[in-house]
């Protein structure tokens, strides 16, 4: 059976309304506004603007707040700033596929009850927000039930000093929200740089959070986050997991968090985790883990720290190898005698700066086991006073005793395959290597010089003695 064709009438209307449809999609072009700095005009232009149009700030300050409900690009002229007066929140976004770029938002309110923001982003998607400057705000960026946004290239500086856990707002707050991507921002002074609750498939990656109240990033309830490339520095703790499942840490700096209870990296009832290739350097505790279980760590580095590693007896079956510990007051600190954590993967260890090693067959693997918890290591864990005698020679020798008399370890942690010299990873930055030092050669002339001494103030007391 043959179909029947369309006739040339039908064939003619469907070709007319096809080149109508053209004609007006090709009509219907995004309008550019400009907007002076004077009163209300920002806000009218936003008002006058159909979805798809662009507002430009002038140059100058343009008061707040403003309200932003439809899509549409809000791009500001070198030095344009939104004053919001310090009263509420600066700018507020409530729909899809909103874009603010490169101007200045300052001067929020200091309600915590209202969230006073620099940026409010409510239940919208699509948004990008490109190269601002936050600055002066109570919160910096607050979004609630967001959906794949993008924060890049952004400057958010809040009003609390560093280390000062009073302090009120966060730079960056994300509540319930996902596919959230947070790259190349600066975001210093508030309670938290980053935090992040409810949310899943956030990546944080190569920013700087620092100088903040207490954490740079602090997670609750996250699920399948990704930390890369960041630096966190001179906080509290520099990032806070907490009920916090599938995250993969990696590439991350975690320097110089220091304090009377200081973390660079703590995890609180976090699993299943993937840390690798961090540099966790002086800070008091580089990693502090409580009821946290099944995570695995590999090629990060440990130096320079009081505490390398801080685990709990809640925590169970976390893996270590190929990590370097380096020049750590104690490497690891644990408070039960009995763990099944792993400090190798039954083929590689870890490298412990004060390991004395013994490779016989030159394979790079010491021939004997090194126990990374000391006696002293254990009971400070219990009675942190007794951190003032760390360097005392009655430690010393108790080290020395535990080496002679393995029944002395306090715990059964071990390291079946410790390195013999510093591991880098693959993938690991080439600093990580320079941050290896060789191992201090023995002052035996130092060493003989003070002998001298001590004899000649031996002998002159024998001479000196009234018995004599």
């Amino acid at each position: 059976m043959r179909l029947p064709t369309p006739s040339a009438r039908v064939l003619g209307a469907v070709a007319l309304t096809t080149l109508m449809c053209a004609l007006a999609g090709g009509g219907a072009r995004a309008a550019v506004r400009r907007a002076e700095a004077a009163p209300g005009a920002a806000r009218a232009a936003i008002s006058a603007s159909a979805p798809g149009d662009t507002v430009v700030l002038a140059r100058g300050a343009h008061a707040g707040p403003l309200d932003v409900r439809i899509p549409l690009t809000l791009r500001g002229e070198p030095g344009a700033v939104v004053d919001g007066g310090g009263r509420g929140t600066v700018i507020v976004v409530a729909a899809t596929d909103v874009r603010l770029e490169d101007f200045e938002i300052r001067g929020s309110g200091r309600r915590v009850i209202t969230i006073d923001a620099g940026v409010h982003l409510l239940r919208c998607s699509g948004t990008r927000l490109r190269r601002m400057v936050v600055r002066d705000v109570l919160y910096g960026i607050y979004g609630e039930r967001v959906k794949d946004a993008l924060i890049t290239g952004c400057r958010v500086t809040g009003r609390v000093a560093p280390l000062d856990e009073s302090g009120e707002g966060n730079g960056i707050h994300l509540w319930y929200s996902s596919g959230i991507r947070i790259e190349g921002c600066a975001v210093e002074r508030f309670l938290d740089a980053i935090y992040l609750s409810f949310t899943s498939d956030v990546v944080v990656e190569d920013n700087r959070l620092q100088f903040c109240g207490r954490y740079g990033l602090h997670t609750m309830y996250c699920q399948e986050n990704r930390l890369h490339g960041n630096l966190f520095a001179r906080n509290v703790a520099g990032c806070a997991i907490m009920f916090s499942n599938h995250l993969q840490v990696s590439d991350n700096d975690f320097l110089h968090n220091r304090g009377p209870r200081t973390y660079g990296l703590l995890l609180r009832d976090c699993s299943n985790g993937t840390f690798e290739r961090n540099r966790l350097v002086d800070n008091t505790i580089a990693v502090f883990m409580d009821n946290s279980n099944r995570n695995r760590f590999r090629g990060n580095l440990l130096a320079d720290n009081g505490w390398g590693l801080l685990l709990y007896s809640s925590c169970a079956e976390n893996k270590f190898w190929q990590n370097n510990f380096i020049h750590d007051d104690y490497p690891v600190a644990l408070d039960m005698r009995t763990t099944d954590n792993a400090f190798d993967d039954g083929r590689a260890g870890n490298y412990w700066s004060d390991n004395a090693p013994y490779d016989l067959d030159a394979d790079g693997v010491s021939d004997v086991p090194y126990a990374p918890v000391t006696a002293f290591a254990f009971l400070s864990k219990q009675f942190p006073d007794l951190a003032v005698l760390s360097k005392s020679p009655a430690v010393a020798a108790l080290g020395v005793a535990e080496r002679v008399f393995p029944a002395l370890r306090p715990s059964e942690a071990l390291d079946r395959f410790p390195s013999v010299r510093a591991v880098v990873a693959t993938g690991q930055a080439a600093d990580h290597r320079r941050a290896a030092p060789e191992r201090p050669r023995p002052a035996w002339a130092a060493a003989a010089l003070f002998a001298g001494i001590l004899g000649a103030g031996l002998a002159g007391a024998w001479r000196a003695a009234p018995w004599r």
